[in-house]
């Protein structure tokens, strides 16, 4: 095989591997963000090869999910001897690895960690050649999470599993819950399941009724796995990868107006889609985006920021900011 036709096959299960149902669009769209070599002369025949290469040569499990329109293991745990990593590859790796170990809770980052330090122990450059990414650091979740919650959480979610929790809302409200965990969420320092609800505090809930709901795992008192398996819904985890996580009141369109100090910042918390300047200040269009992250912003930036339209926002805005004025007035007097 030649060397691109490795890589290729190698993300190929990859995919497989992490549940996203391949199909020939997907693949392609994949193989274009990573520049492999030669991705502009694969076909449709090309991709059905390679799935029946690996169906034939290594007795993988595929078959085609006609709900999720790709392709899946029917077995989760197959595996496949694959060439050793080549040196760009085992830096991607040791880099993985570093930032799992900073974003994962146990157990699950010590067993990222044991599979990279056996990697490294039958590489020819050793460790050395990466210590420079010790130095690489990312801020794990805010609050604590139960290892034990974590791991069986995250193997619901592994294996299309429901789970059944005690679940502590904001306000203290206890409910018991039977949910499936379609997609698993490092989102703001916090990890989250986006999942659907099959009960709450034991009363069934109909399927046409059955809801998406967001669920921070540090409020998982208890969790056990269920008997019941589900099929990972496409819909909840594009939404996930679009970044919505939570069902907030969205904005579409917003465009502001920011003196050289806001407008530093901006690009590291919403997308935009379009920007000039005139002078001092930076004109930006925002095309969607939570309302109170706007809000908040607009708040935050002390006058640095103005909006341009949306006047309901605006009048939360200045009502915001009048109640905050009035709370320090009078604390100003004690």
């Amino acid at each position: 095989m030649k060397k691109y036709n490795i890589r290729r096959i190698k993300h190929l299960i990859a995919m497989l591997k992490e549940n996203r149902y391949p199909n020939f669009p997907r693949f392609i769209a994949e193989m274009k963000k990573m520049d492999i070599a030669g991705v502009c002369k694969l076909s449709s025949r090309t991709f059905l090869r390679d799935i029946e290469f690996l169906k034939s040569e290594y007795n993988a499990p595929i078959e085609y999910d006609y709900s999720n329109k790709g392709y899946y293991l029917t077995i989760p745990d197959w595996s496949i001897d694959i060439p050793l990593l080549e040196d760009n590859e085992m830096q991607s790796a040791v880099l993985g690895a570093r930032l799992a170990e900073n974003i994962m809770p146990p157990p699950v980052k010590d067993n990222i960690r044991s599979a990279v330090d056996s990697l490294l122990s039958i590489n020819e450059k050793g460790m050395d050649e990466y210590t420079q990414l010790l130095s690489l650091v990312a801020l794990g979740s805010k609050v604590v999470i139960s290892p034990e919650i974590f791991i069986v959480v995250f193997h619901a979610w592994q294996q299309h599993q429901c789970l059944q929790i005690t679940y502590e809302q904001v306000m203290g409200k206890i409910s018991e819950r039977v949910i499936e965990p379609h997609a698993l969420v490092f989102y703001e320092g916090n990890w989250y399941s986006k999942a659907v609800s099959r009960s709450k505090n034991g009363k069934n809930i109909p399927e046409n009724e059955r809801s998406v709901g967001t669920f921070a795992l540090h409020r998982i008192a208890t969790a056990n796995l269920c008997n019941d398996k589900f099929t990972p819904d496409r819909k909840i985890i594009e939404a996930v990868n679009r970044r919505e996580i939570f069902d907030f009141p969205m904005v579409k369109d917003i465009q502001l107006r920011l003196t050289v100090g806001a407008y530093k910042f901006i690009g590291e918390q919403f997308d935009i889609v379009d920007e000039r300047r005139e002078g001092e200040f930076y004109f930006i269009t925002i095309p969607a985006a939570a309302e109170y992250k706007i809000v908040n912003y607009i708040l935050a930036e002390g006058g640095e920021a103005k909006l341009l339209n949306h006047p309901e926002l605006i009048d939360e805005v200045i009502k915001r900011a009048d109640k905050t004025i009035k709370v320090h007035k009078k604390n100003k007097k004690i």
